[in-house]
């Protein structure tokens, strides 16, 4: 658990094989073993953060939904709360299935007046000294106006501010800051490909999608963050690292104006470099601590003390990151200052998508978007340019995983055939097209002339059949 403690409990339970388990008839201890916290606890930052807890309360607030995706089992979806008890409130992240289960609630019970939840075994972060209490994983219980005993008693003790109006809802619905991620894919930024991106001209955001073809592995898949910011923690000349209760590593120092330590501990971040193709070149791209755990499954932090336990380098690729090879994704991509004044095309990822129809919706956008600017020609009656394009593909999918393919021009089938500049393919091509005898010769007499624009002024072929006397 990296340090993360679900109970007090010094001792575990173990079921074996043989284990022979009995209902019990008269137990008398309490059903589900609640330890609430006090607010005021988390909100000043005095209870740990290793430790679960249970938190009951009244929602006041709900958010919506994070991710457009109709996978339930989708851990990146996310519905952010606020509940309240006895004038305090708490910020609460209801990830995954928890999310789609408070709304599932809220959806078929339009004319409950007040929600009482509580979540048992759920984890405390804080970031920039704000506490937010989040589910874990599947272990967390959610529990959603109950008929048991704890939450009858919560309703009853209602008072004063926490009384909810007789005629109205005690929760409002809060405005996402954040973007749709189909609006964030679909509206807001170009779609282009990473030929169109491959040298930085100005500050700006892009989409592109492609498929992650490989890792350097010859760079570090991980950088140390201010547990407080994320910022990159610096450890002082001379200082040793100094494990903290939580597994991170103390004695580190965060130079973020911003943030509210200059004392932190570093904890392990990814900062994974990937190399992303599309059928128009590669890229190399760097990913981070959101969407390689939200891909992954797992944090970096999970991985590097896996490494530790087992005596491996952190400075080694954990196995577990290949998992990203061949994965097809949507990627919003940053071109920043620094890209554009060192000319450097070693971009970040801003955000990623997985999501299918997403992905499908960007291809059929792309493509009808350079319908009108297409330019086929005909050799005879026949029109090869479905054909010129298949063996693009195939020339790009038979590459290694870091080498770029070739440059193309996207208008122009005879740019494919200058990139290959392989007679013998250029020769198999157009026999099958004529349906040709493999014992026929095949003779081009003239080549395709290319205005400066790139485009085809125009192609005359002439083709000259003998057969083998």
């Amino acid at each position: 658990m990296g340090g993360f403690r679900l109970t007090r409990q010094e001792h575990e339970l173990t079921f074996l094989y043989n284990t022979v388990v009995t209902e019990c008839h008269d137990f008398s201890g309490h059903t589900f073993g609640f330890e609430f916290v006090d607010y005021q606890s988390i909100i000043s930052l005095v209870h740990p953060e290793n430790t679960s807890i249970d938190v009951i309360g009244l929602v006041v607030a709900i958010g919506e939904m994070g991710r457009d995706n109709n996978d339930k089992k989708n851990t990146g979806s996310t519905s952010k709360s606020k509940i309240q008890s006895f004038g305090l409130q708490l910020s609460v992240n209801l990830w995954g299935d928890f999310a789609y289960k408070m709304q599932h609630f809220i959806d078929n019970n339009p004319h409950n007046l007040h929600i009482i939840v509580i979540l048992q075994f759920a984890k405390l972060s804080i970031w920039r000294d704000r506490p937010t209490v989040n589910t874990y994983f599947s272990v967390s219980k959610l529990f959603i106006n109950t008929d048991i005993d704890e939450i009858n008693v919560f309703k009853k003790s209602l008072d004063g501010d926490d009384r909810p109006d007789s005629s109205a809802n005690t929760f409002t619905l809060m405005k996402s800051n954040k973007v749709s991620e189909h609006d964030d894919f679909m509206v807001k930024f170009q779609l282009k490909t990473i030929a169109d991106v491959s040298e930085p001209v100005d500050k700006n955001y892009f989409i592109i999608v492609g498929t992650i073809k490989g890792i350097l592995q010859n760079e570090q898949w991980h950088y140390l963050a201010c547990s407080n910011c994320n910022y990159r923690a610096i450890r002082p000349p001379g200082a040793d690292e100094k494990p903290d209760f939580d597994g991170s590593l103390g004695g580190y120092e965060c130079h973020n104006n911003e943030c509210t330590k200059t004392e932190t501990s570093g904890v392990p971040r990814f900062m994974i470099q990937v190399r992303v193709q599309d059928n128009t070149g590669t890229i190399t791209l760097t990913m981070f601590e959101r969407d390689g755990k939200y891909l992954l499954k797992k944090s970096a932090k999970e991985l590097f003390d896996k490494a530790v336990k087992l005596g491996f380098s952190t400075h080694l690729y954990p196995g577990e990151i290949n998992a990203l090879k061949g994965l097809k994704l949507a990627f919003k991509i940053s071109i920043n200052r620094f890209n554009v004044s060192k000319k450097n095309n070693q971009y970040g990822i801003c955000r990623v998508s997985d999501d299918e129809k997403l992905i499908e919706e960007l291809e059929n956008k792309f493509t009808n978007s350079r319908v009108g600017n297409s330019q086929s020609f005909d050799i005879g009656e026949a029109d090869t340019e479905t054909q010129d394009n298949r063996i693009l593909k195939d020339a790009i999918s038979g590459t290694d995983d870091n080498i770029t393919p070739i440059t193309v021009d996207k208008n122009s089938a005879t740019s494919l055939m200058k990139g290959l500049n392989t007679p013998t393919v250029l020769k198999r091509n157009l026999e099958e097209v004529f349906d040709l005898e493999l014992n026929e010769k095949l003779l081009l007499s003239k080549t395709p002339k290319i205005s400066p624009e790139g485009r085809i002024n125009q192609l005359v072929v002439k083709v000259k059949l003998e057969k083998n006397g």
